[in-house]
């Protein structure tokens, strides 16, 4: 014990005294030293005096016995942890400033990799300046806390990183105690400072496998909630993993799965498995298609993607599975084949279809240097039982028509249906007499009439024949000249007729037509000519209609008889209309801005090729907004014709234009074959009346009676009427007496350009 003591003692003599002086105060032991025996002397003290000094220095003596045992006590102490201490006298400073004195213990040092004392002054600037930037305000404002709360509620706990000698830092976790005056004031501050590095680096290994871990979980979870069967077999090709799907998709559930040949329990074809699992080891990946079994036998197709898997060596390990059953989309392909391929009305192949036979059977007869015949049908008067008896039953007309073809055509004649009411039949003939037989056996398919709807139609065919290879030597040609002999026979009033060059003459010329009327719409060369429509009983103008006219430099003034015809045959009419419609509305907005005061709506006719576009209304109405105009200037003109040939789609596309604001009206009414039934329907505001009835209504008792019709109805209707082609005082007064509301026509001026019409019919703004 005494050597342990001196042991203690001599190190602290050294050392350890002054970590002791650090603890106990500075002027601690220095106090305890006793005082110079001379000043016993010099005292002048008595012998009981003498006495009681000799008991405070027995007493003195005692004290540094303890004090030495206490420091003893602390060296083994510091020697003994492994954490590093300090101590921070406050004294007159917030704790803030680096140089403040703060004992740092020799493990401390250690901790960071530091020997000597003079490498680390016990300073507070030797700790602070070490802390991890990202560390640095953080623990700092948590040691300014601690000290700074007079309470002492606020802990001092923190983590942090410190850096060593070698520049690498230490995870460190420090806790600190205050000795405090009574009003609360920090005296000072110590603490010890453990090394946590090894714990946080297993915090991250336990972090990093537990995510590890969850997202393996994770994965197994997201196999097992795929739709896709997920199969994992080794390279003997037994199954190490079988997902949920893959029960679901096959029958079998994991734990019978597993272990098993992949190629006993779903393949039958175990050669191509053999091929494909050669591919996979060769390039890594395979997609494709094949058939796979179920439990209970059956089969069915999937779509496989399957990729080898490798070890860490890069070496191949297994092969990963990953099946669709495709069951579903291949009927929904071979549905989309067939809506594709056949019409959806007759069963019959469509267009398409079509010209893909016809194709095939053209490269046939060139082959064998033979004669393939073409026959386009088309149904006389169809039309009318549309527009008289409806859609509904014009459809079934078309089915059993396309039955009653199909019951005379024997092996290797086609039947297709390209659109409406016309059909093709493609065969190889031996001869020109052939094909008429061929064409009078279909022609004589409609001897009986046809039955639909509790309904009876006496239907005829019209027949063009074109002839490989002498009326042509591609598809296009054939079926070209199979409609111009068609249309032939249709003037003729029916029958068959074959195709001859003569017919077509004026073919060239009217394509040369198109091609220049599509040249003048995409330069502007098109103009719009304006016509007044007046009240017949105040001879004012009402409105006026925009009637498109085209001069052309080399033709002159071509009439729209000639070109509308060939715009309609050609799809021109939506462009053409778009543009008209353009031109109106910028006219429109020239007036306005000239101080031109129009009176009245200006009526724009609308084709009813327009009618299919989905989009019309919605374009209508941007195009006029587009021009700052409202669409209550405006007047739509429909024919009768053109409205009856999808009579539903037009009352919606009607009633979204009547709701936008614009007027409408029904043009050329009288000449079509629309049902009251459907007339009640449509949201229109005025009927006009076809100028082949108000022309000679003066002179024939069935057109006059047709106009008194046509007004009677309209008034009953809450329509108003209007009445085209009025070119004489006699028939304008004829009209008026007969309540016709307006008029329109030479007698009240004709087709004007722009300028001309604004000189004669316009007045300038009021106000």
């Amino acid at each position: 014990m005494e050597r342990k003591e001196g042991a203690c003692g001599k190190h602290g003599e050294g050392g350890m005294a002054t970590d002791m002086q650090w603890c106990l105060g500075r002027d601690v032991i220095p106090a305890l030293k006793p005082a110079p025996h001379g000043a016993e002397d010099r005292s002048g003290l008595e012998d009981a005096g003498r006495v009681d000094v000799a008991n405070l220095m027995r007493e003195l003596d005692t004290l540094r016995a303890y004090i030495g045992h206490l420091q003893c006590r602390f060296d083994l102490i510091v020697q003994a942890t492994s954490d590093g201490l300090w101590d921070l006298e406050i004294g007159d400073s917030d704790g803030s400033d680096p140089d403040t004195p703060c004992w740092l213990s020799g493990q401390f040092r250690r901790l960071l990799g530091y020997g000597p004392l003079d490498e680390l002054p016990h300073r507070l600037g030797t700790w602070s300046s070490r802390l991890h930037p990202d560390d640095r305000a953080r623990v700092l404002n948590a040691f300014a806390a601690h000290v700074g709360d007079r309470s002492g509620q606020t802990p001092y706990d923190v983590t942090y990183r410190l850096r060593c000698r070698d520049g690498s830092y230490r995870w460190i976790r420090a806790l600190g105690r205050t000795l405090r005056a009574p009003d609360g004031r920090a005296l000072r501050v110590a603490g010890a400072m453990t090394d946590i590095t090894d714990s946080m680096v297993l915090l991250d290994l336990k972090r990093y496998a537990e995510d590890i871990a969850a997202r393996y979980r994770d994965q197994a979870s997201l196999l097992d909630k795929t739709t896709d069967a997920v199969v994992v077999r080794g390279l003997d090709g037994r199954i190490q993993f079988w997902n949920k799907s893959a029960e679901r998709m096959y029958g079998w559930s994991s734990e019978e799965a597993t272990g098993r040949l992949v190629a006993e329990l779903i393949y039958d074809d175990h050669a191509l498995l053999d091929d494909i699992t050669g591919r996979i080891l060769t390039h890594g990946e395979w997609r494709g298609e094949i058939r796979h079994r179920r439990k209970d036998g059956t089969t069915f197709p999937v779509e496989g993607h399957w990729t080898l898997v490798l070890d860490e060596a890069g070496e191949p390990k297994a092969i990963m599975v990953i099946n669709t059953d495709i069951t579903q989309r291949k009927a929904a392909e071979q549905k989309i084949r067939v809506l594709a391929m056949y019409d959806s009305l007759t069963g019959l192949p469509n267009r398409t279809l079509c010209m893909e036979s016809l194709g095939r059977a053209l490269l046939e007869a060139r082959m064998n240097d033979g004669m393939l015949a073409v026959l386009f049908m088309d149904l006389n008067r169809f039309k009318e039982i549309n527009d008289t008896r409806g859609h509904g039953v014009g459809d079934q007309v078309l089915v059993q028509v396309a039955r009653r073809f199909q019951a005379v055509l024997g092996k290797g004649e086609i039947l297709s249906r390209l659109a409406g009411d016309e059909f093709i039949v493609a065969t190889p003939v031996a001869n020109r007499d052939a094909a008429s037989e061929l064409a009078q056996r279909l022609q004589g398919a409609l001897t009986d009439p046809v039955a639909a709807a509790d309904h009876t139609f006496f239907m005829r065919v019209s027949v063009g024949i074109a002839v490989h290879p002498m009326d042509g030597a591609t598809i296009d040609d054939l079926l070209k000249r199979a409609d111009i002999a068609m249309y032939r026979a249709k003037r003729g009033g029916g029958g068959h007729v074959f195709y001859e060059p003569e017919m077509s003459d004026g073919l060239a010329e009217r394509m040369e037509l198109a091609k220049d009327l599509a040249r003048a719409l995409d330069n502007g060369e098109l103009q719009l000519h304006y016509q007044p429509k007046v009240d017949l009983g105040t001879g004012a103008m009402v409105g006026a209609e925009a009637l498109l006219r085209w001069y052309d430099p080399r033709r002159g003034w071509v009439s729209p008889a000639d070109f509308i015809p060939i715009a309609e045959g050609r799809g021109m009419m939506v462009p053409l209309g778009r543009w008209v419609l353009r031109e109106a509305c910028r006219q429109m907005k020239a007036w306005q801005r000239q101080g031109l005061h129009f009176s009245g709506r200006l009526a724009i006719n609308l084709a009813a090729q327009e009618l299919d576009d989905g989009m019309l209304a919605s374009n209508i109405v941007d195009i006029v907004r587009a021009a700052d105009l409202a669409p209550s200037s405006f007047e739509l003109e429909l024919t009768e014709s053109g409205l009856m040939g999808d009579v539903e789609r037009a009352i919606v596309v009607m009633a979204a234009l009547k709701t936008a604001g614009f007027a409408l009206s029904i043009d050329d009414f009288g000449t079509g074959y629309s049902s009251l039934a459907y007339l009640k329907r449509l949201p229109v505001d005025k009927l006009k009346i076809d100028i082949s009835f108000v022309r000679d209504m003066l002179n024939d008792r069935h057109d006059h009676t047709i106009v008194t019709t046509i007004l009677g109805m309209a008034h009953n209707l809450g329509l108003s009427a209007i009445a085209e082609g009025v070119e004489r005082a006699e028939q304008a007064d004829a009209l008026r007496a007969m309540g016709c509301d307006e008029a329109q026509g030479y007698y009240y001026g004709r087709p004007q350009p722009a300028q001309v019409f604004a000189r004669t019919w316009l007045t300038a703004q009021p106000g």
